[in-house]
């Protein structure tokens, strides 16, 4: 059966016409056959039929077991309904939906609806429908409660200092956690949906006063663009906005610490929060962004300015040894002091490919090895990456395929782009190693200048959201320059206004008012 055939099958669900919402019947066994229609016969669905006392009158209630708190339902809301006797005392002439919903009351959020998309739409949210005999309204109860992963220790973005949690899969969780370190009546989210399928809750949040208004608009601009069948995951969206879907650079900035999400709001940006994803989207971003780290901001600055110097160095490395020890090796031998040459000669005197040859080989193996690393549980993970690199790099040594010096390259480029903050510039440089590698082989080093220089040209026209990706560097922007290269101290980081955001502090924008409605 052909992946055709599946592609074909899943436009035709995708372009399905959304069913025409439609007054809700009043017979409770009608409304029963209605949902069972229209969710089928699936087992997490629980359809309970009961009779109130107070008047014999047939109810029922359905909820997806799977989304909701049963206990909730058991010892709330079935006991409000099943506590009503007929010598309970009701207001004369009162409606048995009025009276059983301020019974309900202490439950939580409970509303009253009367269309089945309602219906549809509040089940799926993990809420509690209650029917009765005779009534087109059913109340709607607040019941959501499905298990969840509990907030723990970043799982990437490690910190020697600094807070000690990260975001998780649930969107309200995340939410919450955002409010907790910006507690102002400014912070605002702005909530949609996403997915023709999957109906994923999405939300932008930004910090009004600080964010430049015509930013929350662009968002909401692309994100309305969006046209996907299921959303699983943050990159869903982050390639779908990005400026420049094609490159290899990512224009999008992601996160899971809380921490970094709230710092980057006051600087103006917007965050982009998935529900299902424990990573939070930035925007805009520019290149110098995916140097720093949390931890940055919670050391001495002058050390801060030091590391992040180490992480430009090591992405220098990272992207470009290889790529310079085979065109020294090649066509420059005379750029090498003579010992070293000398020494690198009776070392590769025994090995019968060519640099390019070799590289290729110890680079495609060690990409091999980390892919295999992750792949295979976390444990044995961990034994496979490190003493396979070590027994496998011996092994070639002593067999005489590669030289010694080649492994202590690879090693070093390898060991550089780990000490890359972020993990998608890492995955850039990774890439990008293998056309320098050529481009080494063939051109030596005026190839390589040209490569980085056409580079470098490439990256400052690139923009994120409008947004230069070389900013504040180019084009120049003093009052950013505190904290790009250098991390000034927060004596001088707490009088700068960033770039990003517009600090009027006054009046609501057009999109503002739309959103407090």
């Amino acid at each position: 059966m052909s992946f055709h055939y599946f592609r074909k099958r899943k436009i035709r669900i995708a372009n399905k016409p959304e069913s025409v919402s439609s007054p809700i019947p009043s017979s409770v066994k009608d409304l029963l056959a209605f949902m069972k229609t229209a969710f089928g016969e699936s087992p997490d669905i629980v359809f309970r039929e009961f009779i109130l006392g107070v008047t014999n009158t047939p109810a029922a209630i359905v909820f997806i077991r799977t989304l909701v708190n049963t206990d909730t339902i058991n010892n709330q809301v079935m006991e409000a309904a099943l506590r009503i006797r007929k010598e309970d005392s009701f207001t004369p002439h009162a409606d048995l939906l009025d009276e059983l919903t301020q019974r309900l009351l202490p439950v939580g959020n409970v509303t009253k609806i009367s269309s089945t998309q309602e219906l549809t739409v509040a089940l799926l949210h993990g809420n509690t429908l209650l029917f009765m005999e005779g009534y087109s309204t059913a109340i709607e109860i607040s019941t959501s409660g499905a298990e969840e992963r509990s907030i723990s220790d970043p799982n990437v973005e490690h910190e020697v200092r600094g807070p000690r949690e990260s975001f998780v899969e649930n969107m309200q969780t995340n939410m919450s956690m955002v409010r907790r370190k910006i507690n102002n009546q400014n912070l605002r989210f702005l909530s949609f949906k996403l997915g023709n399928v999957t109906h994923t809750d999405v939300c932008i949040a930004y910090v009004h006063g600080i964010a430049d208004p015509s930013l929350i608009v662009e968002i909401k601009q692309r994100m309305d663009k969006i046209e996907v069948d299921g959303l699983l995951e943050s990159l869903y969206v982050e390639e779908w906005i990005e400026d420049h879907p094609a490159s290899l650079f990512a224009q999008i900035d992601h996160t899971e610490r809380p921490d970094r999400v709230a710092a980057m709001l006051l600087e103006g940006r917007a965050a982009i929060i998935i529900n299902g994803s424990p990573w939070v989207l930035i925007v805009p971003t520019v290149f110098l962004q995916f140097f720093t780290s949390s931890g940055d901001y919670y050391i001495n600055h002058y050390f801060s300015s030091f590391l992040r110097w180490i992480r430009f160095v090591a992405f220098v490395f990272a992207l470009t040894i290889p790529s310079f020890y085979i065109a020294l090796i090649t066509m420059h031998q005379e750029m090498i002091p003579t010992p070293l040459a000398l020494r690198i000669a009776g070392d590769r005197s025994g090995v019968p490919f060519p640099a390019i040859v070799e590289a290729l080989a110890m680079e495609l193996s060690f990409e091999i090895l980390r892919e295999a690393g992750i792949r295979l549980p976390k444990v044995a993970g961990q034994a496979v990456s490190i003493v396979g690199a070590l027994i496998i790099g011996e092994a070639a040594v002593q067999a005489g395929i590669v030289s010694p010096i080649m492994v202590i390259v690879v090693a070093l480029t390898g060991i550089s782009s780990f000490a890359i903050p972020q993990f998608s510039l890492g995955m850039t440089a990774r890439l990008l190693r293998f056309p320098l590698m050529l481009l080494a082989s063939i051109a030596g080093i005026p190839g390589i200048t040209v490569a980085l220089l056409t580079l470098l040209t490439y990256l400052a026209s690139l923009k994120s959201f409008g947004v230069p990706y070389l900013s504040p560097l180019a084009p120049f922007v003093a009052q950013d320059m505190k904290d790009s290269l250098f991390r000034a101290s927060w004596r001088k980081l707490a009088k700068g206004i960033h770039s990003f955001g517009k600090n009027t502090g006054q009046g609501i924008s057009e999109f503002d008012a739309e959103d407090t409605r």
